[in-house]
Order: C-alpha cells, then structure tokens, then sequence
C-alpha cells in the first residue's frame, strides 16, 4: 500500500502516516497582534493555489483508495474514521491485534519454524517459498526473533 500511494503522490504516504498537508501561511498580522502569536497560520481555502489544492486534497484521495481495498467485512469498522491515517490506524489495529494475539501468532510461527522439513512430494523450489513466507511472518511479527545463524542451521 506505502508504494502504491506513493507512486500517486510522493506526499500520499505522509497524509496516512502524519495526518493532512495543512498549507500555512506568513501570518502578516503578527506585528499589530504581538509577538505571541504565531509566525505562520493556515492559508485560506479561497486564496489556494491550484498545486496547493492539490496538496491539500491527497487526504480526501489517500481515504478512497484506502476504502476502495477494503473488502465489505472491514469497510463498516473503519467508515467513521475521519482521516486516512485513522482509517490506517484502525486498520493496522485491526490486522495486528492486541499484544496477547500478536504474542500468539509468534508463538504457532516458531513452533511452525522449529517443526520445519523438507515434504516428501516438495520440490525445492516449493520448500524455499514455503521457508520464505514462514520467515516473512516470522519478520512481520518480530524481526529480531531470528538470527541468521539459526535461518541457516534450518535450512542445513
């Protein structure tokens, strides 16, 4: 999703990790105001440009690619969500879980990791994929669990 979005716009990535572009503007009111106020204020909608409109609109693009990758069953957790990166946060939650469910999940790939053998009717091609996407989620789940050493001994 990060590539995808960043291939639209190189800022599309920042609107779901850091919330919406705000377009600021200097504050020339700040002399008669004093020196507590602040030195930059949001520029009005009206006094945009075309590539600050542009900016500003990647939450509204980055929230309908998000909802269009949804499938019906997630869609109705996440369609209150105001901002693309509450939709993301939401979404992260939701496939990550709590620590308990995370703390599971590594436990069944580690014992699936230590239970690991070459299938009588693999090829090797097949067992590497296999391997592969076992450590992948070994990865995603804690990416210190593994060492390179042990990876290697496995496969030995």
């Amino acid at each position: 999703m990060q590539t995808h979005l960043s291939a639209i716009h190189d800022e599309m990535w920042d609107v779901i990790t850091g919330g919406p572009i705000q377009i600021l503007e200097v504050n020339s009111n700040r002399a008669v105001e004093g020196p507590t106020t602040a030195e930059m204020r949001p520029k009005e909608k009206s006094s945009l440009t075309t590539e600050e409109r542009t900016r500003a609109n990647l939450v509204n693009i980055a929230r309908d690619i998000l909802y269009k990758a949804l499938d019906k069953s997630l869609f109705p957790r996440v369609r209150k969500c105001k901002s693309a990166k509450e939709i993301w946060d939401t979404l992260m939650q939701i496939s990550e879980g709590d620590e308990q469910k995370k703390e599971n999940k590594l436990t069944i790939a580690m014992k699936r990791f230590e239970d690991f053998k070459l299938g009588a009717k693999d090829s090797i091609p097949d067992m590497e994929a296999r391997f592969m996407k076992l450590l992948i989620d070994i990865g995603d789940l804690d990416d210190k669990k593994l060492t390179q050493k042990e990876i290697n001994l496995k496969i030995i």
